[in-house]
Protein backbone atom coordinates (compact mmCIF):
# COMPACT_ATOMS: atom_id res chain seq x y z
CA UNK A 1 0.00 0.00 0.00
CA UNK A 2 1.28 3.72 -1.08
CA UNK A 3 0.85 6.45 2.44
CA UNK A 4 1.89 9.83 3.13
CA UNK A 5 3.44 10.80 6.30
CA UNK A 6 0.93 12.91 8.16
CA UNK A 7 3.70 13.39 11.15
CA UNK A 8 7.11 12.29 12.75
CA UNK A 9 9.22 11.90 15.49
CA UNK A 10 12.64 10.67 14.46
CA UNK A 11 13.24 10.66 18.22
CA UNK A 12 10.64 9.43 19.54
CA UNK A 13 10.55 6.71 16.75
CA UNK A 14 7.09 7.04 15.96
CA UNK A 15 5.02 8.45 12.48
CA UNK A 16 1.51 8.27 11.70
CA UNK A 17 0.74 7.77 8.17
CA UNK A 18 -2.41 8.37 5.89
CA UNK A 19 -3.04 5.29 3.85
CA UNK A 20 -4.12 5.37 0.01
CA UNK A 21 -7.48 3.45 0.69
CA UNK A 22 -8.68 6.28 2.67
CA UNK A 23 -9.15 3.66 5.49
CA UNK A 24 -8.20 4.03 8.98
CA UNK A 25 -4.60 5.94 9.42
CA UNK A 26 -1.66 3.48 10.11
CA UNK A 27 1.18 4.43 13.01
CA UNK A 28 4.83 3.20 12.68
CA UNK A 29 6.62 2.80 15.71
CA UNK A 30 10.07 1.28 16.17
CA UNK A 31 12.66 1.39 13.07
CA UNK A 32 12.47 -2.55 13.28
CA UNK A 33 9.13 -1.87 10.99
CA UNK A 34 10.89 0.15 8.57
CA UNK A 35 12.42 -1.54 5.71
CA UNK A 36 15.90 0.32 5.57
CA UNK A 37 16.61 0.97 9.82
CA UNK A 38 18.86 3.54 9.01
CA UNK A 39 16.01 5.88 6.78
CA UNK A 40 13.50 7.66 8.87
CA UNK A 41 10.71 9.32 7.19
CA UNK A 42 9.85 12.70 7.77
CA UNK A 43 6.38 14.43 7.31
CA UNK A 44 5.48 14.82 3.64
CA UNK A 45 7.38 11.58 2.64
CA UNK A 46 5.83 8.98 0.27
CA UNK A 47 6.06 5.72 1.66
CA UNK A 48 5.34 1.78 0.80
CA UNK A 49 4.25 -0.53 3.50
CA UNK A 50 2.13 -3.36 4.74
CA UNK A 51 0.07 -3.04 7.77
CA UNK A 52 -1.60 -5.08 10.39
CA UNK A 53 -4.59 -4.94 12.96
CA UNK A 54 -3.75 -5.07 16.24
CA UNK A 55 -6.65 -3.74 18.65
CA UNK A 56 -8.36 -1.93 16.14
CA UNK A 57 -5.54 0.25 15.54
CA UNK A 58 -3.42 -0.07 12.04
CA UNK A 59 0.22 -0.43 12.55
CA UNK A 60 2.42 -0.03 9.60
CA UNK A 61 5.58 -2.60 9.27
CA UNK A 62 8.14 -2.87 6.14
CA UNK A 63 7.81 0.69 5.81
CA UNK A 64 9.94 1.97 2.43
CA UNK A 65 10.43 5.49 1.13
CA UNK A 66 9.23 5.89 -2.09
CA UNK A 67 11.98 7.81 -3.83
CA UNK A 68 11.33 10.71 -5.65
CA UNK A 69 10.11 14.43 -4.63
CA UNK A 70 10.67 13.64 -1.31
CA UNK A 71 9.37 15.87 2.19
CA UNK A 72 6.30 17.67 -0.78
CA UNK A 73 4.43 20.31 0.29
CA UNK A 74 2.12 18.57 1.95
CA UNK A 75 2.91 19.55 5.58
CA UNK A 76 2.56 23.59 4.68
CA UNK A 77 -0.91 23.09 2.34
CA UNK A 78 -2.73 21.08 5.92
CA UNK A 79 -0.68 23.77 7.89
CA UNK A 80 -1.85 26.83 5.70
CA UNK A 81 -5.48 25.02 5.92
CA UNK A 82 -5.66 25.90 9.64
CA UNK A 83 -3.95 29.06 9.87
CA UNK A 84 -5.24 32.08 11.80
CA UNK A 85 -5.89 36.05 11.30
CA UNK A 86 -3.80 38.21 14.04
CA UNK A 87 -6.81 38.88 15.49
CA UNK A 88 -7.36 35.34 16.43
CA UNK A 89 -10.34 34.64 14.04
CA UNK A 90 -10.49 31.70 11.46
CA UNK A 91 -8.77 32.77 8.00
CA UNK A 92 -11.51 32.56 5.10
CA UNK A 93 -12.20 29.46 3.55
CA UNK A 94 -10.39 28.79 0.78
CA UNK A 95 -10.34 25.84 -1.62
CA UNK A 96 -7.56 23.21 -1.25
CA UNK A 97 -8.99 21.51 -4.18
CA UNK A 98 -9.72 22.94 -7.80
CA UNK A 99 -11.27 21.30 -10.86
CA UNK A 100 -9.16 22.06 -14.01
CA UNK A 101 -9.68 20.91 -17.75
CA UNK A 102 -8.26 17.79 -19.34
CA UNK A 103 -6.63 18.32 -22.32
CA UNK A 104 -8.64 21.44 -24.48
CA UNK A 105 -9.69 20.18 -27.65
CA UNK A 106 -10.54 17.15 -26.58
CA UNK A 107 -13.95 15.24 -28.05
CA UNK A 108 -14.56 12.62 -25.98
CA UNK A 109 -15.70 12.94 -22.30
CA UNK A 110 -13.53 11.98 -19.46
CA UNK A 111 -13.57 12.04 -15.71
CA UNK A 112 -12.24 15.60 -14.84
CA UNK A 113 -8.88 16.07 -12.98
CA UNK A 114 -8.58 17.27 -9.39
CA UNK A 115 -5.36 19.39 -8.51
CA UNK A 116 -4.18 21.01 -4.98
CA UNK A 117 -4.17 24.67 -4.84
CA UNK A 118 -1.84 27.12 -3.28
Amino acid sequence: MIGVILWSSPAKEKAVIWCEDHGALAYLQGRENLFVPTEWPEAGDLVELEFEMQADLRHARLVSIVGGDKRSQLPGLLRDMGERNRDGKAAPARPVLRVISNAEGEAQERPLKLVAAR
